[in-house]
């Protein structure tokens, strides 16, 4: 299981992220990036943070977390060395990473309860590209 997470949310995944962070396995190291309350907040702000953050440690993936997840992938998308996706079930969580080598999952805190948010965590970080030679030249057509 890949165990170096960094972690971010806006105002409204403020509260999913609180309960992600209180939840996840003692052997996960974090950086939280905030936001650290559920006052109005911009989420390119935090997504940048982390995107930024993995750029520089590539043993990281990253976790998102806005009202609909849309917003933050979208930001996240923006950095070249990112793939971002919006995942809202364990399955997609794991062929997201399996055959598109996504490094940051967004979450939608409207769209996922609390304890599904947690097993499409674990699908995600448990996950690992399958470098079968057509991910690989679907994935360099994305960064090309």
């Amino acid at each position: 299981m890949l165990t170096k997470v960094a972690i971010a949310s806006d105002h409204a995944g403020y509260d999913l992220k609180n309960h992600i962070l209180n939840n996840l396995d003692n052997e996960v190291v974090v950086h939280d990036f905030g936001t650290d309350s559920t006052d109005s907040c911009d989420f390119p702000d935090y997504a940048s943070k982390v995107c930024e953050y993995i750029l520089e440690n590539k043993d990281y993936r990253g976790i998102l977390i806005c009202g609909s997840g849309v917003g933050m992938s979208i930001a996240a998308n923006k950095f070249a060395g990112i793939r971002a996706a919006n995942v809202s079930n364990k399955e997609t969580a794991i062929q997201s990473v399996e055959h598109n080598n996504v490094n940051v999952l967004s979450l939608g805190s409207n769209n996922v309860q609390n304890e599904d948010a947690m097993n499409i965590i674990s699908a995600f970080l448990n996950a690992t590209f399958s470098k079968e030679e057509r991910y690989l030249r679907r994935i360099n057509k994305l960064t090309h």
